[in-house]
């Protein structure tokens, strides 16, 4: 027999799913610098490297933690400092160029100082991983010199992500803040709020948070909040309905330009993308069978990957803190930094539900003048929109946090929480793309000849009832005119075999 086949163009899933990795090591602190006391870390986690090779997936990355310490003078100062960390992913299904995306967050960040004077780090990254491949997948689509031939198709929509442009956006201003020696730490959060076409491109709207860690010019630690908006026109190649934007910080800067200017200049290099999606249908190979020649289909198992679009959207939410047993009371407060940790999420009817931990450290002066820290996890759960058949969703969350009020045992924070989500759909289907011999031990039941009267099962098509007593489905209808609008169980169905 000589096969006839069509290519099925589409994003298909070779593995899918979330690992953890642990890092424990030593953070060294600037050349000639001791640290006496650990007053603040935040950190980052991001992915350097991800390779496909037969059967793994190799992932490197890095953290980046940015301390506030106090050194055995008790002045502040800060200092940033890396830890790279590899992961491999086992799979059968993953071979060699296929193409990965990962997505890497801190589920855990722990910083203490040891007795002999290092700082050691504990940290657990959670990685989201897809493992995809676009190469042409071959399914039956006919037999050459066999007019008999049936197939049942099933038809399925499909929808893959392409990038439209990009575009590396300066951000440059200048913050009018008095008394501003110094910068020791910043953080930028970034969100796309709107997209629009315009100018033969697609601007980008958004906002960009920052929160800056001071020293004043008395060496007392300040936190300056602010939002910078943002609009840049991305030169695309192509329109489409259906856009949507990312932006990701590159690098940035910020530092204090004296207290006589009052001034605090804020880089920021952001890379936007515009991506739209291309949608369109499949038509797969399900079953197949001839009346005249005797086969089994050869199946293989497959899971279709269609990208429904990304979004970003912005949660404040509102929260005290209580200082712990055994800790002086609050004269005043100084700074909030919140890590925001994923703990589940569920994507489903049209919704996704997330909930996570906001790990929030606060700082604060007491009476005395002696600056005390605690950390105190503060759980949330949130609900954003979804596609309608969205299944899945990769999350990547952000917060900034800023004190706006607290005295004796409480702390007021104000977090506000970006949520960054890609959303998709995952159908798997069993499609025909081979025919075999039949052997003995797959051989039909006989069929019987005659006139039969068949009562059809629940769920049966004209194709099955053909199938299995290998009569044209043409030559069933002709039979049973009423089967031209479908077959129903329990249906009495007249055979001439």
């Amino acid at each position: 027999m000589e096969l006839i086949w069509n290519e099925i163009n589409a994003v298909r899933l070779a593995a899918r799913g979330s690992e953890q990795t642990e890092l424990e090591g030593a953070l060294p602190p600037p050349q000639g610098r001791s640290v006496a006391e650990i007053l603040d870390c935040t950190a980052e986690v991001s992915v350097d490297s991800c390779r496909t090779e037969a059967g793994k997936l190799s992932i490197g990355g890095r953290i980046t933690a940015r301390l506030f310490a106090a050194d055995e003078a008790g002045e502040r100062f800060a200092f940033t400092s890396e830890s790279a960390f590899a992961h491999s992913v086992i799979g059968e299904a993953i071979e060699s160029g296929m193409t990965a995306a990962v997505h890497a967050r801190l589920a855990q960040l722990s910083v203490r100082k040891a007795t002999d004077g290092r700082i050691l780090l504990s940290a657990a990254v959670d990685m989201e991983y897809t493992v995809t491949t676009t190469a042409p997948l071959r399914v039956l689509s006919g037999v050459a010199g066999v007019s008999d031939m049936e197939i049942k198709t099933s038809s399925l929509e499909h929808s893959r992500r392409v990038e439209l442009g990009s575009s590396m956006l300066h951000l440059s201003e200048e913050l009018s803040e008095s008394g501003a020696e110094s910068v020791l730490m910043h953080g930028v959060v970034l969100s796309v709020r709107d997209t629009a076409f315009e100018n033969g491109g697609v601007t980008v709207g958004g906002i960009a948070e920052i929160s800056i860690l001071a020293l004043s010019a008395e060496g007392e630690p300040v936190q300056i909040t602010r939002s910078l908006p943002f609009r840049e026109n991305v030169a695309t190649d192509g329109s489409a309905d259906e856009v949507f934007a990312s932006a990701e910080l590159r690098s940035s800067s910020v530092r204090a330009l004296g207290t006589e200017f009052s001034l605090i200049s804020v880089e920021a290099d952001i890379e936007l993308k515009v991506f739209a999606l291309r949608r369109g249908r499949l038509t797969l190979p399900l079953d197949a069978f001839s009346p005249s020649i005797d086969f089994s289909c050869i199946k293989r198992k497959t899971e279709l990957l269609s990208h429904l679009g990304g979004a970003d959207s912005a949660h404040t939410l509102r929260e005290n803190l209580t200082v712990p047993e055994g800790l002086a009371d609050i004269f005043s407060t100084v700074s909030a930094q919140a890590l925001p940790i994923l703990t589940s999420k569920s994507v489903r009817g049209g919704e996704a539900q997330i909930e996570g931990v906001l790990t929030t450290r606060l700082i604060y002066r007491s009476a005395s003048g002696r600056l005390g820290t605690f950390i105190e996890d503060v759980p949330f759960s949130l609900t954003i929109a979804a596609p309608p058949d969205a299944v899945d969703a990769d999350i990547r969350l952000f917060c900034t946090a800023s004190v706006t009020g607290g005295s004796a045992r409480n702390a007021q924070i104000t977090y506000n929480i970006v949520v960054s989500a890609d959303h998709f759909s995952i159908d798997e289907v069993s499609a025909v793309v081979g025919l075999a011999e039949r052997s003995a031990e797959d051989a039909q039941e006989p069929v019987p000849s005659g006139l039969v009267i068949h009562t059809a099962e629940e769920g049966a098509t004209v194709f099955d009832i053909a199938k299995r007593f290998r009569i044209p489905s043409a030559r069933l209808i002709e039979l049973n005119p009423s089967l031209s609008g479908g077959v129903r169980g329990g249906d009495k169905v007249l055979l001439l075999v």
